[in-house]
């Protein structure tokens, strides 16, 4: 076996063994003979990281004290601080964690240890687990879908002025495990991975930042009514009181990709769903009685008219103008309203290129205070051309192409980092002819790290 194999595999014990780390008060009591802190030195004395005590020798028959121990780790760093000696990254591995062990240790003699933080917290992993459960309900039948996921939305320091982010997201269709629902091109198992998110993001001012990269995409003036999706572009932030976000780049119209729908969100490979060029421009301001805002977006593709299900679409953009607000009588009584109108799409009727939502929200699930709840009811009517990613869970579920009437939710958390949901959606599936009944249960449990 290589020599680099078996320090790689020396490293993970070394390092898994650290989990757990030893503490003391007294900094020359003895490091236990079976702390992991030894096998860790030695590993950095075959590597010719370090030679051991000052005198150069290494006693690793004999016990040392925590003091005797930062001695060594402070050589360690010296070797292997700002990523410039010829430590393996293995080697700077058990070094960062012989550091976090004999921290104190080492703030007593007088090392800087900064950098060394910098790089320990470098990366922060947040996520959920969660458990969605949908059920539409229309005459010709009921559809009924579970998914699975997990979510990870890691941070990651880059510098002193950049930082990484992503939120990706591993989910199994618990209605069809084994199934193959994409045809023979395309394997599926009822599993998928998708990254929703993955950019890098710096502040050029106390109230201004940029982002850049698959960057989120909320249309705060209407509360995520028109796009709460990402973008494959970059955006810049800039303000307090008044707020300014301009975004610009490519966005996929691909109903398999959004979070808020049923299905295993692969979406079907037989249809060339567009890819279209998008901007926008959003004006708000908050306060803590209110929000105002209003927002332009433009949606520019030749494939419009086949993703929003109208064939007299022939316009290759959408321009949407919206409006929106909210009001906060109380701490925990609050109503909002928001308007959006997409002014192209010349000869199709006007109805199917509106959308507005009306919603009055009682306090909220906050995920660190088990027992607290909240709930709202709404009506929404919303559009594929005027709301084309809404964040809504009750409407515009997978296959439907605008839909319009009530919703009713509530929220609750049981216990700490634990939050349950239930939405009720009744109304009505319509086009400029037609309308058909409709309902939709929406149930989610998510346990958040």
């Amino acid at each position: 076996m290589k020599k680099s194999l078996i320090a790689a595999v020396s490293t993970a014990l070394i390092v898994g063994a650290a989990s757990t780390t030893f503490a003391a008060a007294n900094p020359f009591s003895d490091v236990p003979a079976d702390h992991w802190a030894y096998d860790a030195v030695s590993q950095l004395q075959q590597d010719g990281v370090v030679n051991g005590y000052v005198d150069g020798t290494y006693r690793g028959d004999q016990l040392m004290t925590r003091y005797e121990m930062a001695q060594i780790v402070a050589k360690a760093m010296a070797k292997t601080s700002g990523f410039t000696g010829k430590a393996s990254s293995n080697d700077r591995a058990m070094v960062d964690k012989l550091v976090a062990e004999f921290k104190d240790e080492l703030t007593n003699l007088g090392i800087r240890l900064d950098d060394i933080e910098k790089r320990l917290d470098n990366v922060i992993w947040e996520g959920s687990v969660a458990y969605e459960y949908n059920s539409d309900r229309r005459p010709t039948g009921k559809t009924t879908g579970q998914k699975v996921m997990l979510t990870l939305t890691p941070t990651m320091a880059i510098n002193d002025n950049w930082r990484a982010h992503a939120t990706m997201e591993f989910a199994m269709d618990a209605n069809a495990a084994h199934a193959s629902t994409a045809g023979d091109d395309v394997p599926y198992n009822g599993s998928y991975f998708s990254v929703k998110e993955i950019f890098a993001e710096t502040e050029f001012s106390d109230s201004g930042n940029i982002m850049l990269g698959h960057v989120p995409v909320e249309s705060v003036a209407d509360g995520g009514m028109v796009i709460s999706d990402a973008v494959s572009g970059a955006q810049v932030a800039y303000g307090e009181k008044w707020r300014a976000v301009l975004t610009a780049g490519r966005f996929n119209f691909d109903p398999g990709k959004h979070s808020n729908d049923e299905g295993m969100l692969l979406g079907d490979p037989t249809i060339n769903t567009p890819v279209a060029n998008y901007a926008s421009l959003e004006v708000v301001t908050l306060s803590d009685k209110y929000t105002l805002g209003a927002a332009y977006h433009s949606f520019r593709s030749s494939k419009l008219g086949e993703y929003i299900g109208l064939d007299d679409y022939t316009d290759d953009a959408m321009n949407i103008w919206s409006v929106g607000g909210a009001y906060n009588f109380t701490d925990k009584i609050s109503l909002g309203a928001a308007y959006a109108k997409n002014t192209k799409g010349s000869g199709v009727n006007a109805s199917m290129k509106k959308a507005y939502n009306v919603q009055l929200s009682y306090g909220g699930a906050d995920p660190a205070a088990p027992g607290s709840f909240g709930a709202y009811v709404g009506y929404r009517y919303l559009t594929r051309a005027a709301a084309p990613s809404p964040s809504f869970d009750g409407v515009m579920a997978t296959g439907l192409q605008n839909q319009k009437g009530w919703e009713v939710g509530v929220s609750y958390t049981p216990f700490t980092n634990v939050v349950g949901s239930l939405a009720y959606f009744k109304g009505k599936e319509f086009t400029a002819d037609t309308e058909t009944d409709g309902s939709k249960y929406f149930g989610k449990l998510e346990f958040i790290f």
